[in-house]
């Protein structure tokens, strides 16, 4: 038998315990459903139940047991001193020490209060719901309030902050919305007059009267007129429009007039493309897969038709180029006509017919639903001539670098590739060994244009006896070199640290700075000696078929490096004006006359009429009942000229000021009024501005003031 009193608390914090982790998953599914209670209360009650659902069957906390309870209990109050569990032992198995345990804390367990963390889960649950709830309901105030529609393509027909005014006689309207078949998007119906809808929508109006009339109308911003027709009873009118044009129009019902209603068409924007790889400007050197893979991503607003490659491939130089157009396809399919793709297409440029020194251009056109076309821009892939790498002109006429050494790098292309054509009949110690060698070759010829870059001999570095012990330039000097070198040494320079780091060490700051090139020929020069170090790698690994892509860019550098070596030089002299010495250094200025051009021009404010306007709205805030009504009118003319390009943002204006010119703006409509003309204004032209003289003359001002005064300051 079970100690009742004990056993009964610990089923009671149990339950407690499972209330509240469902009133925690409740509280976690509410924060889910709060934000797709924007699209509607069937996706937020939908959400809601799966997330309950979810968490239930993930947790099941109805499946508790009463030893967990005892052991958090134990764990959190220490007077209960770790005995909660001998609650839950009938009590014919407890023996005499746990029978007055249970005793003890019987007492303690009956008054025991749950600490405030044990609904701590529960607290956090439902801040996160509150918050939900308050990003949701300002999500749906600023959607309620915004001048403009939410973005997307589902064309949300919120509206502008201030409520529609309808004409008295109108009891209901039915405005059908027709998308485009471009759009592909399905039509939609409202009940406001203001409608923002695709460029090219088919709009039906469908106005009832709660009486019958005699005449019902549609005024246009562009002065167009459509009338409505009339049903058997003359209370149901309807009119369709195709619109291809932003505006504004009214409803006239009889003599009178409605306000002004936004007619805002979204344009249907160009296809955009980004293309991935390859890089606008590619050379596939020698060695290197002549496929070439075009990856990009293309995307519109409401769907792509179709995606082509234009190519163009030129062959020849000089008069006798040619070229051939063709056009290609991606591997994608565009029936879908999504609003985004990921397109691929592999370019196999030797099953084209190019061949080196063939060049290809190609970029990409995108036709989007409604035809319209966007172009990328003009990519270039280019085959290198290997040939014209070992040709010999340019040696014999113009300046020549070195022309001995660009030799050396065609004779190590020449053997590498001799090499790889006796591979077979060659052992392959035989094959290895001649390969090492071609390293060599090609680390001797780096060498020497290390040289070039203040670069020097890798087994010598500031030391004459090394160079001397290997056979270099100070092997020439002899031993009596040496003889002379330890006559001259002094016995209290042993020990001299700084003598020691003068033999050792390279006074040069920097290696580039050594040389007498620019920067230019400097950077080209690095980049050779970085492919001379790649090429000379593959060789020490025994891979000249490797090497030789790095062996033909390094050609192609030098080359280009040849080239950049010509100078011109004129073959006439120029004849100058010759000088006179005695007007030299003298300082005189009298005779020069500079220049001055003047010219006048009216420069006119375009927009004076808006300043105007915005200090006549201010008068009338601070109650000057004055009124300058063609000043407004002026203004009043500007805002509707931009209102008909964007309704959504100058309509409430235009009709703020229109109700203020007729004598019955609010205060609200004046500050409507000066968003609006504030909106229209912008940052005044720079104005020519007279040149502001120095406080104090400067020093070549009056050097020169001096010298022609005679003056010594």
């Amino acid at each position: 038998m079970y100690n009742s009193n004990g056993h009964t608390k610990l089923t009671t914090i149990r339950s407690a315990w499972i209330r509240s982790q469902l009133l925690r998953y409740l509280l976690l599914a509410l924060a889910l459903a709060a934000p797709l209670a924007l699209l509607g209360w069937i996706p937020a009650v939908t959400a809601a139940f799966v997330c309950l659902a979810a968490l239930l069957w993930w947790y099941q906390p109805w499946r508790l047991p009463l030893e967990e309870v005892a052991t958090y209990l134990s764990q959190t109050f220490p007077e209960l001193e770790d005995s909660t569990s001998l609650v839950l032992k009938p009590a014919e198995e407890r023996n005499l020490l746990e029978t007055l345990q249970v005793e003890k804390i019987s007492p303690v367990l009956s008054t025991l209060c749950l600490p405030a963390r044990f609904y701590k889960p529960v607290y956090r649950a439902a801040a996160v719901a509150g918050f939900m709830l308050f990003f949701t309901w300002g999500w749906y105030w600023l959607s309620t309030h915004m001048a403009y529609p939410l973005a997307g393509n589902s064309l949300a027909t919120t509206q502008a902050a201030a409520k529609e005014k309808i004409l008295p006689g109108i009891s209901h309207v039915r405005i059908s919305i027709q998308p485009p078949a471009y759009t592909h998007l399905p039509s939609r119906v409202q009940q406001s007059f203001n409608i923002t809808a695709p460029d090219s929508t088919d709009i039906h109006w469908e106005i009832q009267t709660s009486q019958p009339v005699q005449h019902l109308s549609l005024l246009f911003n562009d002065s167009t007129r459509l009338e409505m027709k009339p049903g058997k009873d003359s209370i149901t009118w309807t009119v369709s429009r195709t619109v291809k044009k932003s505006g504004f129009y009214q409803v006239q019902l009889n003599d009178q007039q409605s306000e002004l209603y936004q007619l805002q068409l979204l344009p249907d924007q160009l296809p955009v493309i980004r293309i991935a790889s390859p890089q606008p400007f590619t050379t596939i050197e020698f060695g290197q897969s002549t496929k070439v893979n075009v990856q990009a991503a293309l995307s519109d607003d409401y769907g792509i038709r179709d995606a082509r490659i234009a190519l163009t491939i030129a062959s020849g130089s000089g008069e006798a180029v040619r070229f051939h157009d063709q056009e290609i396809s991606f591997d994608n399919s565009f029936s879908a006509q999504s609003p985004a793709y990921q397109v691929n297409k592999v370019l196999n440029l030797g099953a084209m017919g190019m061949k080196p020194g063939d060049e290809l251009y190609f970029h990409i056109r995108v036709t989007d639903t409604r035809h319209q076309e966007t172009r990328s821009d003009v990519y270039i892939i280019t085959l290198p001539d290997t040939a014209q790498l070992f040709s010999m002109e340019g040696l014999v006429t113009g300046v020549t670098f070195k022309p001995e050494y660009f030799r050396s790098q065609r004779q190590i292309i020449l053997d590498a590739e001799q090499l790889l054509r006796e591979k077979d009949s060659l052992g392959p110690a035989r094959f290895n060994s001649r390969s090492n060698e071609l390293g060599t070759d090609q680390k001797l010829l780096r060498l020497r244009y290390g040289k070039f870059l203040g670069e020097e001999s890798e087994s010598n570095i500031g030391d004459p006896r090394a160079a001397a012990e290997e056979g270099h330039d100070d092997h020439d000097h002899g031993h009596d070199h040496h003889g002379d070198e330890h006559k001259n040494e002094d016995p209290k320079d042993f020990g001299n640290a700084e003598k020691v780091l003068n033999e050792f060490t390279d006074k040069h700051d920097n290696a580039e700075d050594a040389t007498f090139f620019d920067p230019v020929i400097k950077q080209q020069l690095k980049a050779t000696l970085t492919e001379m170090w790649k090429s000379e790698l593959q060789l020490r690994l025994y891979k000249p078929q490797e090497a030789l892509p790095f062996a033909y860019k390094a050609l192609r550098l030098l080359k280009d490096l040849q080239q950049q070596s010509r100078a011109y030089v004129a073959k006439t002299g120029v004849k100058t004006t010759p000088l006179k010495p005695e007007k030299r250094l003298t300082g005189e200025q009298d005779k020069i006359h500079p220049m001055v051009k003047k010219e006048t021009s009216t420069y006119k404010d375009e927009l004076e009429a808006v300043r105007a306007a915005l200090s006549i709205l201010d008068a009338k805030r601070a109650g000057d009942s004055s009124a300058a009504p063609d000043v407004l009118q002026e203004a009043l003319k500007l805002l509707t000229t931009r209102a008909a390009v964007t309704p959504a943002v100058y309509l409430p204006a235009l009709e703020a000021l229109r109700r203020i010119g007729q004598h019955q703006g609010t205060p609200r409509d004046i500050l409507t009024a000066q968003r609006g003309l504030q909106k229209i204004l912008s940052a005044p032209a720079q104005q020519p501005q007279p040149a502001v003289a120095p406080v104090e003359t400067s020093l070549p001002q009056r050097y020169f003031k001096n010298l022609k005064t005679g003056a010594i300051p």
